[in-house]
């Protein structure tokens, strides 16, 4: 085994090797540099969309109508408000108290369940 390497040989190949690992880690940080900045412009461009929609929709497009001819609903909404179900439980029992029925249109005990001291025949 040959021992004529010199302490500056040693200290040479050091720094070559972190000289490899710096450059990489080098590239690693520009790379998240980049990633970020398209993440930052992705996301202004989502919220861009998701307004205009809104705009669409109170213009009085549907979902189904901008679906329809090409434009698909943004994958997230605007910070607000939720918006209000259309119909549900509660017109369905406005609508069985209004036809002379006292039926309760609860879905968990089923449509067809009678009110409390209401016999249905059977």
């Amino acid at each position: 085994m040959t021992t004529d390497v010199t302490v500056e040989d040693v200290e040479s190949a050091a720094r070559e090797l972190l000289e490899n690992r710096i450059s990489a880690v080098q590239a690693l940080a520009e790379a998240r540099q980049l990633r970020l900045g398209k993440r930052a412009e992705l996301d202004t461009a989502e919220r861009q969309y998701a307004a205009a929609f809104a705009a669409a929709e109170r213009a009085g497009w549907s979902p189904e109508e901008l679906k329809r001819v090409g434009l698909e609903a943004p994958d997230r909404r605007l910070p607000g408000r939720p918006r209000r179900a259309r119909g549900g439980r509660a017109r369905a029992v406005t609508a069985s108290l209004t036809n002379g029925t006292a039926a309760a249109a609860d879905p968990e005990r089923g449509a067809e369940q009678a009110a409390p001291g209401h016999v249905h025949p059977g």
